[in-house]
């Protein structure tokens, strides 16, 4: 074996056997559990499959006038009260419901009026998040991908799922921030720097194969944890509705896809996220010689991402703050229409972030190299 490869195994297993790493390890799966354990302890399995049981009844239903005929009579105070009776039309109902835009006079809406009502909305939301005459031409050409009248799919195992990802973002950011960020402090530290810096392979094999070490951990990280997840919710609730359109449950998307295509930009973008939170936390470590700092900034920048300080009058910013892991990890980023220009056409968010993430990593690799290779240990 090679001494990089040598070395690349030491510095995983140092890595893996730290006591703080097999501590978030357990963490994060007490998360991933808790998580998909959390819809069944509030409604009760027994009820989850209840539910199920019924909306599925309507799988592959066509939400059109003579649904909504047939769903009027049975709602109990515009769809607030559900029992045995009426309990196959919950689903449609919450669809219904996000579709127009008075729910108080839910039953008197044809579902013409429903679909004008959705693409009125999607418009004027457009016009008030400043895009251009092009990029709603743009949008206007690609909704023509989502078929109306909509048809419904029960998806509640795949929601959950979905909304769960969130919570596996924070804790891989966690992982990289309190993990990794230690990978090259822990030297300066200890003090034994002078030591690696004057070994053969001290810098340019050493520097590499640590970086190569916390990626590989970042992505392992990721594939279980999602891999957990995904298996816990199908044991718990299935994965059905994969087929269905995300409009069932964001309706003001103007994005033609379904669950699954949904799922799998949701699922590139937390990969290149973990690379990105990796190459971070190490490449700041070493250029700041602190661990502690890198932490704080990391959590630092995911809780400003939570909060609106950002005007969308500024559009720049806005956009690079929508385009942010923990914002892009999220349901309601399908909302995010703002498109990017590049070489005279236009991309979307999920299509750049990823690619935006693997060169702002590769940036930093390249910025905390340069930091090693140059550093001279002074005197203590």
């Amino acid at each position: 074996m090679s001494n990089f490869g040598l070395l690349y195994q030491y510095e995983l297993k140092k890595i893996m056997k730290n006591k703080l790493m097999i501590a978030m390890i357990l963490v994060m799966l007490a998360v991933i559990v808790l998580e998909a354990l959390a819809p069944g302890l509030t409604k009760g399995m027994e009820g989850v499959r209840e539910e199920a049981t019924a909306q599925k009844t309507m799988d592959g239903r066509l939400i059109d006038d003579a649904l909504l005929q047939e769903m009027y009579p049975k709602l109990i105070e515009q769809g607030r009260v559900w029992n045995q009776d009426n309990l196959k039309y919950q689903g449609v109902a919450y669809i219904v419901k996000n579709l127009v835009s008075d729910r108080e006079h839910l039953t008197e809406y044809t579902a013409e009026e429903m679909y004008r009502d959705r693409e009125q909305r999607i418009a004027s939301g457009m016009i008030q998040d400043g895009l251009t005459a092009d990029e709603i031409a743009w949008w206007n050409e690609t909704e023509r991908e989502v078929a109306t009248p909509i048809t419904y799919r029960y998806y509640a195992g795949t929601l959950v799922l979905l909304q769960d990802l969130v919570g596996v973002l924070f804790v891989l950011l966690l992982i990289a921030a309190l993990c990794l960020s230690t990978v090259f402090t822990v030297e300066h530290r200890q003090k034994t720097d002078q030591i690696v810096l004057s070994c053969k392979n001290g810098r340019k094999e050493t520097y590499f194969a640590k970086f190569c070490a916390g990626i590989s951990v970042m992505i392992g990280c990721a594939v279980l944890s999602t891999a957990i997840l995904t298996l816990l919710i199908l044991g718990l609730y299935g994965l059905d509705g994969m087929n269905a359109v995300v409009q069932l449950e964001v309706v003001e998307s103007a994005y033609p896809f379904t669950m699954k295509e949904f799922l799998v930009r949701q699922l590139i973008v937390m990969l290149c996220a973990g690379i990105l939170f990796s190459s971070f936390a190490m490449a700041v470590s070493e250029l700041l010689k602190n661990s502690l700092a890198v932490m704080g900034i990391m959590v630092g920048i995911y809780l400003v991402g939570q909060l609106n300080l950002i005007p969308y009058t500024f559009r720049l910013g806005s956009q690079a703050k929508a385009m942010l892991p923990s914002n892009l990890i999220n349901f309601w980023s399908l909302l995010e229409h703002r498109l990017i220009p590049l070489g005279g056409r236009y991309f979307t968010q999920y299509a750049i972030a990823p690619i935006l993430y693997l060169v702002i990593s590769g940036l930093l690799v390249a910025a905390g190299w340069a930091a090693y290779h140059r550093f001279q240990v002074t005197g203590r």
